[in-house]
């Protein structure tokens, strides 16, 4: 397949991606000027906020099997006109003063978006052929960053002028998006299976695949630890560095925008799965240096090599996936992935504040890059192991000899 395929459908998805995300910042404002002063108001807008996540996790696990049983590009530009379509009622709803109408079709559009990330990364090898790594790279890195630019860009709309033109950007770089990839093939298996089948068989694949499930709890668990961060930033710069809420924002930024550097590490060597397991350790060292730092000039470059470190094992946890599950189950898989990492991110954003409640910001930082060194666990195990059988090799090929005594004079 040609580089301008790979190109216009990272275009695509990224143009996508975005639109999916930047109505959320002026949906979140809307509720909250409606609902704020309400007796459950804030149970109300922490509601539309979860909406944003709910659909990756019910159905990210079944959807992505979709695209192990039809053409991939066919189902791409199905999910693209959908979410068009979806997108254009939130602009409806918002311009017309129906929020409950605008929330859900917002949400609708991420449902109708959920298949996407798996048929594109499960085509990406033979798609970008002897470039997969690099256009895996900047895949996960367009999704990771598109939940930190498209509320960044909406965010930047909430102005009195800017909030009616919001739903309709996300619309027109919808179209784009739909532009981009038209007519461009999708490489996929040339299966005719029901979807009952197929997600039966990407089940087995993952339960009888040790790798593929390592692959998978590691990329739960760096969602857990970042969300969990990003959280914590909060008390972390107010209570223990003493800077306003401009301070946290720096900080947001950049653990978000840091994101946007992971395509810089393209030079750490290694098998995929070794890469994730160190990457995440030494995400997990690094954390601690922010959870140590006296001022925030000390963590803030390190915060955004903690973005860039986060993808990259989201990176590395892709690859492994791409490389070790069969094509026709690959997709459902990478769905699988999609549902842990969102759920992960879910557990992160509820555990965090119950942590610094209990031990602080700088504890529960420390705690959470202290949870990132699990997955050496195995390493460290696996080393002992095999000491201890190169001791017993030693000691059965070199026999004890009897000790010699003296003689007395």
């Amino acid at each position: 397949m040609s580089a301008p395929a790979v190109r216009r459908h990272l275009a695509s998805y990224a143009l996508a991606s975005v639109a999916l995300s930047l109505p959320w910042p002026l949906l979140l404002l809307l509720t909250w000027e409606r609902y704020g002063d309400a007796p459950h108001g804030a149970l109300v807008v922490g509601a539309v906020g979860a909406a944003r996540m709910v659909p990756y996790v019910l159905l990210s696990w079944l959807v992505g099997s979709l695209g192990d049983r039809v053409r991939r590009e066919r189902l791409l530009a199905a999910t693209l006109v959908l979410r068009l379509a979806c997108l254009a009622v939130v602009a409806l709803g918002v311009a017309s003063g129906h929020l409950l109408a605008a929330v859900v079709a917002a949400a609708l559009a991420i449902a109708c978006g959920t298949p996407a990330y798996p048929a594109v990364a499960a085509a990406m090898p033979q798609l970008a052929g002897a470039g997969s790594r690099r256009a895996t790279e900047a895949l996960v890195t367009t999704e990771v960053a598109a939940w930190v630019v498209g509320p960044a860009l909406g965010g930047l709309m909430l102005t009195p002028w800017g909030r009616p033109w919001a739903p309709t950007l996300a619309v027109a770089l919808t179209l784009l998006a739909i532009a981009a990839a038209w007519g461009v093939p999708l490489p996929g298996p040339a299966t005719d299976r029901r979807t009952r089948e197929a997600v039966t068989g990407m089940v087995r694949t993952v339960r009888t695949t040790p790798v593929v499930v390592a692959a998978l709890a590691c990329g739960g668990l760096v969602n857990v630890v970042v969300t969990a961060t990003a959280v914590l930033l909060l008390p972390l710069t107010q209570h223990a560095w003493g800077q306003s809420a401009s301070g946290f924002g720096v900080a947001t930024a950049c653990l978000g925008f840091g994101a946007l550097g992971a395509p810089l590490l393209w030079w750490v060597r290694g098998p995929a799965g070794s890469r994730g397991r160190w990457g995440l350790a030494l995400l997990g060292a690094l954390l601690a240096w922010v959870a140590l730092s006296p001022l925030p000039a000390a963590a803030l470059p390190v915060l955004a090599v903690v973005g860039a470190l986060a993808v990259m094992v989201e990176c590395a946890v892709t690859e492994t996936l791409q490389a070790e599950v069969p094509d026709e189950h690959r997709a459902g898989v990478l769905g699988v992935a999609d549902t842990v990492m969102v759920a992960g991110a879910m557990v992160g954003s509820f555990v965090a504040p119950l942590l610094a409640a209990r031990l602080g910001s700088r504890g529960a930082l420390l705690v959470a890059g202290a949870g990132c060194l699990v997955v050496l666990l195995p390493v460290v195990l696996r080393s002992v192991a095999r000491r201890r059988v190169e001791l017993a090799d030693e000691t059965s090929s070199h026999p004890r000899q009897a000790r010699p005594t003296l003689e007395r004079v």
